[in-house]
C-alpha cells in the first residue's frame, strides 16, 4: 500500500519507519525536522506527499487550533486545506479529529477513522500515559512511591490504570471521582474512593496527586491546602484540574505533561498508531 504520513511528532516520524519495515510505500510532509530513512522523501508539496495515497494519516492529535499538529515542521497548515487536498476515496486517519473535521471530510468522500475511537488504541495509550506518568513522579520527587500517599483525580479511562499502577508500586493510593459507580468501583478494586467535596480537609495528606479530568476539580482553597513537598501533575487537556499558575505561585511543584505517550515512549505509541490504522484498513476493506 501507499501512505501518506503528514505531520505529528516522534510518533509519526517512528510511524513512517514501520510502515516501510512492512514493505509499505510511505511519503511524509510537514515532518522535514525528523530523522527519516533516505527512502521515505519528505515532499515539500502537500498534494505530492498525499497523491495517489491509500490512506493519510494524520497526528495524535491531529490538531490544535485548527491547525495540523506538526511540532516537527514550520508549516502552518489548516485542516479544511488538507482535507481538500485529498481524493475521494482515501482513507483518513488520525487522533481525535472533531466533528467539523470528520464531515468536511464525508463532503470530500473520503473514509474516515479516528484511532481515538478505538478500544484497543485507548487502552493501550492509557497505559502508555499511566506508565509515562509515574516515571515523571518518580523523576521530579526524592520520595518512591512505595509508601507514598497517592491521590488521582478522575477514574476513567486514564485514571483508572493510573491507580491501579501506583497501588501496584506500594502507594497508598486514593481515588476522587463524580460519578458514585466509579467510586464504588475504585472501593472494590482496594484504593480509597473520595467525593470531590472532600478534598479540601483530605488533600494536605498526599505526596502525589496527578489530575486526569480536563475541568476544575480543586478549589482556590483545596491547592492552598497542598503539602509543600506534594508534586502535581496535569495530564488533562485545558482547562485541567486545578490552576497552575496559583499553584506556582504558593510554591506548589507541578507538572503539565500534555501527549505524554509520544514524549515518554515515542516508539511504543506508534506500534499503537500502526495497529490501529491497519485495523481501519481491515474493516474498510471487509
Amino acid at each position: 500500500m501507499r501512505f501518506a504520513v503528514v505531520g505529528g511528532d516522534r510518533r509519526s516520524a517512528l510511524l513512517c519507519t514501520l510502515l516501510l519495515q512492512d514493505g509499505h510505500k510511505v511519503h511524509s510532509y510537514a515532518l522535514e525536522q525528523a530523522p527519516l530513512p533516505a527512502e521515505i522523501p519528505k515532499d515539500d508539496c502537500l498534494q505530492a506527499c498525499v497523491y495517489a495515497a491509500d490512506c493519510v494519516i494524520l497526528p495524535v492529535p491531529a490538531q490544535t487550533g485548527g491547525l495540523l499538529n506538526a511540532p516537527l515542521s514550520g508549516e502552518s497548515l489548516s485542516v479544511d486545506a488538507l482535507i481538500g487536498a485529498l481524493w475521494p476515496g482515501q482513507l483518513l486517519c488520525g487522533g481525535q479529529l472533531g466533528d467539523d473535521c470528520c464531515r468536511a471530510a464525508q463532503r470530500e468522500k473520503l473514509h474516515v477513522a479516528d484511532v481515538m475511537r478505538r478500544p484497543d488504541f485507548v487502552a493501550g495509550n492509557a497505559a502508555l500515559t499511566a506508565e509515562g506518568a509515574i516515571s515523571l513522579l518518580m523523576a521530579e520527587s526524592e520520595r518512591s512511591i512505595r509508601d507514598s500517599r497517592a491521590l488521582v483525580l478522575g477514574f476513567g479511562r486514564i485514571g483508572k490504570p493510573l491507580a491501579l499502577s501506583l497501588a501496584a508500586l506500594g502507594a497508598q493510593t486514593a481515588v476522587a471521582a463524580r460519578s458514585g459507580a466509579d467510586r464504588a468501583l475504585a472501593a472494590v478494586l482496594g484504593l480509597n474512593a473520595l467525593e470531590y467535596r472532600q478534598l479540601e480537609g483530605l488533600i494536605g495528606d498526599f505526596d502525589f496527586i496527578v489530575n486526569t479530568v480536563p475541568a476544575r476539580i480543586l478549589s482556590e482553597a483545596a491547592l492552598c491546602c497542598v503539602s509543600p513537598e506534594a508534586v502535581l501533575l496535569e495530564l488533562a487537556s485545558p482547562p485541567g484540574g486545578f490552576d497552575r499558575r496559583l499553584a506556582e505561585n504558593i510554591g506548589l511543584r507541578t507538572l503539565h505533561a500534555p501527549g505524554l505517550p509520544g514524549r515518554y515512549a515515542p516508539y511504543s505509541a506508534a506500534l499503537l498508531i500502526r495497529a490501529a490504522v491497519y485495523g481501519a484498513i481491515r474493516e474498510l476493506e471487509e
